[in-house]
């Protein structure tokens, strides 16, 4: 095909095309927004003479797309604009920048294999593989995924068979079919199957929900707490007590007690292992609830004690009346945020991580099952974990529900925290697993295995919600990424072979 002339033109359109993908992912959830976009990329992608120019094509629409959807990055950088607010525009242009790559990746190998034959679903297979590729490489981040289109329709459930990466191809593919009108009519039937999948998808999604399921009574009870805590103020020895003692009193009455009550990720300021007054006064307030809570902790420093030499671990521990658990340590830690990748050069420019605490955080080893009295073992993450399918699902092993306690107040007030949210309740419905939620400035909730969610008010509060039954393992927690990775990468090859076998 002749290339669109001039190409300023077809890369400007594919970052417009982008731009409205991005009115589909959370939290506006326009999911037509898809269908509008993709016969254009499929025009622009088909026309582009060489993989250069396919390359340019996939960059600027992910450019497009990235920055819009993650624009909320900006906002920890200017938790403390006077030392971080330099480097905001910076974050999001090579946060914008950098993941494009990966879609101006699939569109090159769509295009290099193209003279083997394959049509839209070829593009869509090698985008979907890239998009998987982004979730592995540099530590991942699988955030704004194609599947996270559809987290207000049926087609959510449908993670509990093929996972976010399954869908993510289908949606692709159905984007892309269009397309399918500048093609012969055999490479154009893969793309087009797509849209009867999903359709299918859609119907036994909307069936799988159960209707009208109130909580049981006889479940335990289970106490999330929300708060409104400043990070500007969050640290300041200072709010310490101040801050503690407004935990302690959302916790306590009710008309009912909880089997326990969770608070968020370092919802406290200081060591709950290195402050025994805390734990007593937890323990009084509290009664025979379990209380489970994020908290750092010192992990070594010269002499044990805080200072500048000091490192730390981003840790949830349990307290019931056997005491203080052994802490679950946050395996995944955030790039900049918790640590500095290539830490040596950063520092010799004189960057930091944005947490700023001592030399820095470091991961723990292995994810960890707690149990409280009266509840099923369940498995605590932290934060930024729960983005992670394969991570959640390692976690999730032997499991009853999971625990999530994350401080979003990181992400700003509006798309960031709403985004993280809506993750969760992919992974409660690819696990078949009750989420419970507690966040700091972000959503608190209980999520249930099917994505349902009791959500807390806004405002600082506490949420009491029974513990819904778990689901036995849906297919996509059994088989699990392995499946996902095999079968994208044969959808990729077979989606070529049109024009050898039939002569196209």
């Amino acid at each position: 095909m002749a290339g669109l002339r001039p190409p300023g033109l077809r890369l400007a359109g594919a970052a417009l095309a982008g731009a409205a993908m991005a009115l589909a992912q959370p939290p506006l959830g326009l999911w037509p927004a898809l269908f509008a976009s993709g016969p254009f990329l499929y025009l622009f992608w088909a026309r582009a003479e060489t993989a250069r120019a396919a390359f340019l094509t996939g960059w600027a629409a992910g450019a497009a797309f990235f920055g819009l959807t993650l624009h909320w990055i900006v906002e920890p950088f200017l938790v403390d604009a006077a030392r971080h607010g330099w480097m905001a525009p910076f974050a999001l242009l090579l946060m914008a920048g950098g993941l494009a790559l990966f879609w101006g990746a699939g569109f090159a190998l769509a295009a290099a294999l193209r003279r083997f034959g394959g049509g839209p679903f070829l593009l869509a297979a090698a985008w979907a593989l890239l998009e998987f590729a982004r979730s592995y490489i540099l530590t991942g981040f699988p955030w704004a995924l194609p599947a996270y289109a559809w987290m207000e329709t049926p087609l959510l459930q449908s993670a509990a068979l093929i996972g976010p990466y399954g869908l993510s191809l289908l949606t692709l593919g159905a984007l892309l079919a269009p397309g399918a009108l500048l093609e012969p009519k055999r490479r154009a039937l893969p793309a087009l199957l797509c849209l009867p999948a999903l359709a299918g998808l859609w119907l036994w999604g909307a069936a799988r929900i159960p209707e009208g399921v109130e909580a049981d009574p006889s479940r335990p009870l289970v106490r999330i707490l929300r708060t409104e805590i400043d990070q500007n103020e969050k640290w300041a020895p200072e709010n310490a007590r101040l801050f503690f003692e407004r935990l302690l009193a959302l916790s306590e009455g009710g008309a009912e007690p909880p089997a326990i009550v969770l608070w968020p990720e370092a919802a406290i300021s200081f060591p709950i292992d290195m402050a025994p007054e805390a734990q007593a006064m937890i323990a009084r307030a509290l009664g025979p609830a379990a209380l489970g809570l994020g908290s750092l902790r010192l992990d070594a420093g010269p002499e044990g004690r805080i200072e500048v030499g000091a490192l730390w671990r981003n840790s949830f521990f349990l307290l019931d009346g056997q005491g203080l658990s052994a802490p679950y340590d946050k395996v995944h830690l955030v790039p900049f945020g918790e640590y500095l990748p290539f830490d040596a050069a950063m520092a010799a420019i004189g960057l930091k991580s944005l947490a700023g605490l001592g030399a820095g955080i470091v991961p723990g080893a292995a994810p960890a099952l707690m149990q409280a009295p009266g509840l099923p073992p369940f498995a605590p993450l932290i934060c930024y974990e729960m983005i992670f399918p394969r991570e959640t699902a390692r976690a999730a092993a032997g499991a009853g529900w999971l625990v999530l306690v994350t401080n979003d107040g990181w992400f700003g007030g509006w798309a960031g925290p709403r985004q993280h949210f809506e993750m969760a309740r992919m992974r409660a419905v690819e696990t078949g697993l009750p989420v419970a939620r507690a966040a700091n400035r972000g959503i608190s909730a209980m999520i249930d295995p099917w994505g349902r969610a009791e959500e807390a008010a806004a405002g600082e509060r506490a949420l009491d919600a029974r513990l819904p039954d778990s689901l036995p393992p849906p297919p996509y927690a059994r088989t699990g990424e392995t499946y996902t990775t095999l079968a994208l990468l044969l959808l990729c090859i077979l989606s070529t072979q049109g024009r050898r076998r039939r002569g196209d």
